[in-house]
């Protein structure tokens, strides 16, 4: 649950000033008390709870973090060693393509001899036509002028044959090497190819993979930031809450001293008015007798006032000036647990007091609500809690006993606000993290 512990500043008082006045037993008063602390304390252990528990995401964040960021060191790598295997690759395919051009020089020589094979042949082709073909051959034999002249015309014959069958078979191995070698180069030049368009897709998709990467990086962080501004808000309400469980145990003996002086009080008035009262007997006894004495008519006794109880403030008031800017509700979306009193163009300082008789359990500065103070009451047996933010300067500290109307702070301006006012909220019961005893003040004050 997102709280926004960090974004307001709370000001709360106990008042047990109308204790007596309710008629509330002191067993149960120490009941109701008691009954209060312990939902602190319930609101302690929650926030302690949510608070290891926001810790502990916190460092699964962290360490999923440093999993994706060696995952990342190892793409990083894997796209450079892919990198060098391209330039190597491309490399390679420039050497290949030199080589190829070597091939192609050699095939234009072999086309060379292989097309002047084939003029040759097709002189010797044309001559075996006009001349007969092999008789030709047994005419030259047959022309010698002597055996020695027939030796020397076989010879030449043979070697002229034996000349042909080479040429031809010059001419078959020529072709067969051609067509070898083109086979080659194409092969050659068609896998390093492929081999560069695979490389450049790995590096495409590893490129791809540390984006992703990136990408969850980044969520990470921000959830790490989150978590840490509401671990932080959290630490905000279990400093409120430790303020708010002192506060109550300070009150619970102020109520208790309270509780001893009056008896005390009632005590020494119970005494004072039996005195008077012996005092009013002995006078009307003596005032009986005179009368007696000199045959008067006997005087009447004297009505004699009980001691008054013990005076309660019992009501709140208005804890400012001026008009009212933003009721309690929704607004802008969101639900706004209290009501703001504008300073309406007013100069000088504008003074804010308190609502009720209590004590101050918290008065500190709040990035959101600027200064801030909480006052929680007790009054009629009842907890409240206010809150008065935005102050220009605090006038009381935390632990500090207040009075109905007494000065706590000027309007202002700080925090996150948009203009001189006060946001005033009013708890029935203790305050909590969600705000889920918020209620209308204007249901209660008179604005």
């Amino acid at each position: 649950m997102r709280r926004k512990i960090g974004t307001i500043a709370i000001a709360a008082v106990i008042g047990f000033s109308g204790f007596f006045a309710s008629g509330l037993s002191e067993k149960a008063f120490a009941n109701e008390m008691q009954q209060r602390l312990n939902e602190v304390k319930d609101q302690q252990s929650s926030n302690e709870s949510t608070r290891n528990e926001k810790q502990n995401e916190v460092s699964q964040l962290q360490a999923e973090q440093a999993e994706i960021r060696a995952e990342v060191e190892r793409l990083d790598k894997a796209v450079a060693e892919t990198k060098n295997k391209i330039s190597s690759k491309k490399e390679e395919i420039d050497t290949t393509r030199k080589e190829i051009e070597k091939l192609k020089q050699e095939i234009e020589v072999l086309k060379e001899r292989i097309a002047k094979r084939n003029e040759l042949l097709e002189d010797r082709a044309r001559s075996f036509q006009q001349g007969g073909g092999a008789v030709n051959y047994l005419d030259v034999l047959l022309g010698a002028q002597s055996f020695g002249d027939f030796l020397d015309r076989v010879g030449a014959v043979a070697t002229i044959v034996q000349a042909d069958r080479d040429i031809l078979q010059a001419h078959q191995n020529d072709m067969e090497e051609l067509e070898a070698k083109e086979l080659e180069m194409r092969e050659q030049l068609a896998s390093l190819e492929q081999q560069l368009v695979d490389l450049e897709n790995m590096e495409v998709q590893l490129k791809s993979q540390i984006a992703e990467k990136d990408k969850l990086l980044a969520e990470l962080k921000k959830k790490e930031k989150e978590t840490m501004h509401e671990l932080h808000e959290l630490e905000n309400e279990a400093e409120v809450l430790a303020s708010q469980e002192k506060a109550i145990r300070a009150e619970i003996k102020a109520a208790e001293e309270r509780a001893k002086r009056e008896a005390e009080e009632r005590a020494r008035q119970e005494a004072e008015r039996k005195r008077l009262e012996e005092q009013r007997k002995r006078e009307h006894e003596a005032a009986v007798a005179a009368a007696k004495a000199k045959g008067e008519p006997e005087p009447k006794p004297e009505h004699v006032t009980s001691p008054p109880p013990p005076v309660s403030s019992g009501s709140w008031t208005r804890p400012t000036t001026g008009s009212v800017t933003s009721g309690f509700g929704t607004r802008w979306g969101s639900q706004h647990y209290g009501i703001d009193v504008g300073k309406n163009g007013r100069s000088g300082n504008v003074p804010v007091v308190a609502a009720g008789s209590g004590t101050v359990f918290q008065a500190y500065y709040s990035s959101s609500y600027g200064n801030v103070v909480f006052i929680t009451h007790y009054i009629d047996g009842q907890t409240w809690t206010t809150v008065y933010a935005h102050l220009e300067s605090l006038g009381v500290s935390a632990g500090q006993s207040v009075s109905k109307g007494q000065f706590i702070g000027n309007m202002g301006n700080t925090g996150f606000s948009t203009g001189p006012h006060l946001h005033f909220e009013l708890h029935k019961g203790s305050w909590n993290g969600s705000k889920s005893n918020a209620v209308n003040p204007a249901s209660y004050i008179n604005f």
